[in-house]
């Protein structure tokens, strides 16, 4: 059976979205320990049926989910921009650049 692959949103807050639901990062990375599938591979069914085998309470996506999702990548955008132009000119080194690209992104 081929795996329906969703897109996660990153949440205000540190959670994760995954189909209807929204959880924690910890949660999702309960889920793939356990499975040992990553819960954006999952099928609603098999999502649904890890959450409640590991008691994870069920949250579901709503609008202001996607809303502050989309705000928060827009700024984070607009600040990975302002440091490519200090990088540019030279005010950032390129190592200075690198290191707080990871950490606005999370890596």
């Amino acid at each position: 059976m081929r795996r329906r692959r969703r897109r996660r949103i990153l949440l205000v807050g540190g959670l994760v979205a995954f189909g209807a639901y929204k959880m924690s990062k910890k949660d999702a990375d309960r889920i793939k320990q356990d499975t040992g599938i990553d819960p954006e591979e999952m099928t609603d069914e098999e999502l649904e049926a890890s959450m409640t085998k590991l008691g994870i309470e069920k949250q579901h996506r709503d609008a202001n989910d996607v809303e502050e999702a989309a705000s928060s990548d827009t700024t984070d955008l607009d600040e990975l921009e302002r440091l490519a132009k200090l990088r540019d000119q030279g005010v950032l080194t390129e190592e200075e650049f690198t290191a707080k690209k990871k950490q606005i992104l999370g890596l």
